[in-house]
This record gives structure tokens, C-alpha cells and sequence, in this order.
């Protein structure tokens, strides 16, 4: 059995109750929304930020695009849930990726969490895959 990435990236978002969305109509209805921007002389910017409508240049724009992922998981770490991605940045700065580099990180709490809808063929490969029982059998004391 192998465990398809779009399923990681479905459970480590159900485990930390994350909500990506590239529908624009939810722009503003969320907790930090991605976008890119022109400057008025033709330059394309980032932003992050958690109110589009009060823009921080000095903090919340970023001329690369090479760091949009990290500043995203950084936000999730801050209790950002919802968030507005622009599809193509999703796409090019590799969004996917860094949630499956979420769901490493959580794998043992993502296991052991019951809300999830993870099935016992899942767990078992995850434990093997990340050789979760061979460390806790390893760090077992004897009494």
C-alpha cells in the first residue's frame, strides 16, 4: 500500500483544521490571505497578510516568491486556519510540498488523532513508513 500525497495533505489539513481556498470571493473572508500585486511601475510583489485591506509594506510584501511557502507555515504556526492562496501561487511555490512537510512533522499526533477519518490499513503503513512502533519499542525501558 502506498499513501497518495493529496491524501497527506488531506489529513495533515483535517488535523490542524486548515481551510486553503483559490476562490477569490473568500479574499477577505479569512485569517491570512496570499496574493500577488503590481507595483505602479510594472513589478510583480507578494503578499501575506491577515487584513488586505491595511496592507504593512515593510512586513507583509515580499518582492521573491521563493519564501511564500515557509511565511505560509509560519503563519499556521501562529493559529492562522483559513486561508486565501492565489491558485497560481499555490501552484509555482509549492504549497502541497510544504504540507506534506506539515504532515512528517505531525504524523504521530495525526495517528493517534481518533477525530480523524484515517483508516487502520493507514495507520499501519504510516507506522511502518515512519517506523513509529520500532521507536517506541526502542525507547522502552526494562524494569
Amino acid at each position: 500500500m502506498e499513501i497518495l500525497d493529496s491524501r497527506l495533505v488531506e489529513l495533515v489539513k483535517n488535523h490542524l483544521e486548515i481551510s486553503i481556498s483559490t476562490d477569490i470571493s473568500n479574499f477577505e473572508n479569512v485569517d491570512c490571505t496570499i496574493y500577488n500585486e503590481s507595483t505602479a511601475d510594472g513589478y510583480d510583489v507578494y503578499v501575506i497578510t491577515n487584513d488586505p485591506r491595511n496592507v504593512s509594506v515593510c512586513e507583509e510584501v515580499y518582492y521573491y516568491d521563493h519564501d511564500l511557502a515557509n511565511q505560509f507555515t509560519e503563519q499556521v504556526r501562529y493559529g492562522d486556519r483559513t486561508f486565501y492562496v492565489d491558485g497560481d501561487i499555490y501552484d509555482d511555490c509549492y504549497f502541497e510540498d510544504k504540507l506534506i512537510e506539515l504532515f512528517v512533522e505531525n504524523v504521530e499526533d495525526i495517528i493517534e488523532n481518533e477525530e480523524l477519518d484515517i483508516t487502520l490499513e493507514e495507520i499501519n503503513y504510516l507506522k511502518e513508513e515512519y517506523e513509529l512502533e520500532n521507536e517506541e519499542a526502542n525507547s522502552a525501558e526494562v524494569v
